[in-house]
Formats: C-alpha cells, structure tokens, sequence
C-alpha cells in the first residue's frame, strides 16, 4: 500500500488515515484467518518524486494498493509526479486497486482512483475495485459524522470490504473457483450491496474503536496521528 498525500487543500492526512483504516483491517483479517500474506504500508509522500525508491517499492508486490487525495476535480501533485516517474516498470502479472478522499460526493474523488487505475493498467496491472464501488471516502461535505475529516462507522465497514477483497485477490490470483470460495470464506463479494448492506447497527458498533481511533488521529500533533505513522514501512534506501 503507497499514500501519495496530504491534501494540497486541507493539508489533512485524510488520505493517510483511510489507508491506515484498511491496513488494520487488513492485517485483522489476516491474522484471524491465518492467511498467508505479508503487507507494507508505505508513505509516498516521502519519495514520490524519487524514481529509484519508486521502483523499488513497486518491485515484488503481488498487489499494489495506491491511495491519494483530490485537488481541483482531480488527484494531486504527489499522485501525478509518482505515476510520472513509475512509468516504463513493468506491472504484468501484479494486481492493483486505490483509493482516495475527497471533500464531498462530487468534488473529483472518482476521477483520482480511475486515473490511478488508469496509469496503473498502462504499466500493465490487472486491476480492480469493490464491485462497481470506487473507494472514494468524503471527509467535508456531509452531514454524519458533521466534523471534517473524520470517518463514519459506515466508511470502516466499507473499508473491511475492500480490505476481504484485497485478500482474496492477493490469494487467488485469476483463479476464479478459488476467489470464490476465498469470497464465502473472508465473507466479501462484489455484489456486496445485494448480499450484506445495508450492515447492521451491531455490525456498524464493531467498527466504533477503530473508528474513534482513525478520528483522533485527524490531528498530526496528536499522540494517536503519531502511533499509527509509526506502522509505516521505511520505504528502500531510506536512513
């Protein structure tokens, strides 16, 4: 996973921490299922315009998750420069998805995962998303949760979703009997909004410490900001 943030607009780390949320729930995933998959999380911000450390991020992922904030309808500097740069490394045979937050429903966040897809199947990534959902999560036009930047319990259970589906990707491949049954077993679907949503208030509950956790961490200053970034990978060749 590779954040290319903070927002150019807010200079919040919205971005950061909604990869953060699927980064838990990831790893939750994986250890309660034992599953056999090792994942970094990197902050792009670091080396987004370093053509070497791009590369080697990019090498030997099975699957590469990009996430980025929205500037002006579209994505930001960072994710423009790192795509710039990654270009001519040879994706084939990886899988790729990403996400991003944007201020409101309609203020560009789809235009920042289809332009990730985009430059990512240019370099040969097979790529995909949560059914017919981008993973777009609004932090500023809305009316629940009525602060700015702060996730809802809804956003973590989609972000569990998307977390499952990374999973199964990562696992099966282009096996389509084993995603399947992968699907049943890690309980994701791309037909989500017919089998399991909406969630339920005891399921949205689940996600509450997580999402007070995520939603402390709005701050940068704050020792929660500062616990979570201590989870990032260095990313290679870094002191």
């Amino acid at each position: 996973m590779i954040c290319l943030a903070p927002s150019p607009f807010t200079h919040r780390h919205d971005a950061l921490r909604a990869g953060f949320g699927i980064y838990l729930l990831l790893e939750d995933v994986i250890q309660k299922q034992r599953l056999p998959i090792r994942t970094r999380y990197y902050d792009g911000s670091a080396f987004y315009n370093d053509k070497k450390r791009i590369a080697e991020v990019l090498t030997g992922a099975r699957v590469i998750v990009v996430g980025g904030s929205t500037w002006s309808q579209g994505p930001s500097l960072y994710v423009r420069q790192f795509f710039e740069l990654a270009g001519g490394q040879n994706l084939s045979g990886v899988s790729a998805t990403a996400w991003a937050t944007a201020g409101g429903a309609h203020t560009g966040g789809e235009e920042v995962v289809a332009g990730s897809l985009r430059s990512l199947m240019g370099m040969g990534a097979q790529t995909f998303s949560l059914g017919q959902k981008y993973m777009v999560f609004t932090t500023d036009e809305r009316l629940d949760p009525p602060v700015a930047g702060a996730f809802s319990t809804l956003d973590l259970w989609y972000m569990d979703q998307f977390a499952r589906t990374i999973a199964v990707v990562a696992l099966a491949g282009n096996d389509r009997a084993a995603a399947e049954q992968l699907g049943r077993q890690l309980g994701t679907s791309p037909y989500y909004f017919m089998t399991s949503y909406p969630p339920g208030e005891a399921v949205l509950r689940s996600y509450g410490p997580l999402q007070q956790r995520l939603n402390a961490a709005a701050d940068p200053s704050s020792d929660a900001y500062k616990q979570l970034v201590a989870k990032l990978a260095a990313p290679p060749g870094a002191s």
